[in-house]
């Protein structure tokens, strides 16, 4: 499951006319954390987990935390490009 990631790209792209950028690419990465998100599930219901434990538990974590912090990344630029007009008006 780890060499998945070795795929998975983000890239910055220039945020309309300004001198900002906006990072793009989450769709694979969302999609490659919900199909590993329940395969990790599902190995932490197998009988034959107990070698591999320590290990499921923390790439599980891992994979809820890089799922959390994308859908955070996600809300906070989509809230960003919202309110970035606002601010590159010449009235403020």
């Amino acid at each position: 499951m780890k060499r998945e990631w070795d795929n998975i790209e983000f890239f910055l792209v220039p945020f309309k006319k300004s001198e900002t950028y906006t990072a793009t690419g989450f769709d694979d990465a969302l999609t490659c954390l919900d199909e590993q998100n329940v395969k990790t599930q599902a190995m932490q219901f197998s009988p034959f987990k107990k070698p591999f434990e320590e290990e499921i538990k923390e790439w599980y974590n891992l994979l809820l935390l890089m799922t959390d912090t994308l859908e955070e990344w996600i809300k906070c630029q989509g809230q960003w490009a919202y309110l970035q007009p606002i601010f590159d008006s010449p009235d403020i």
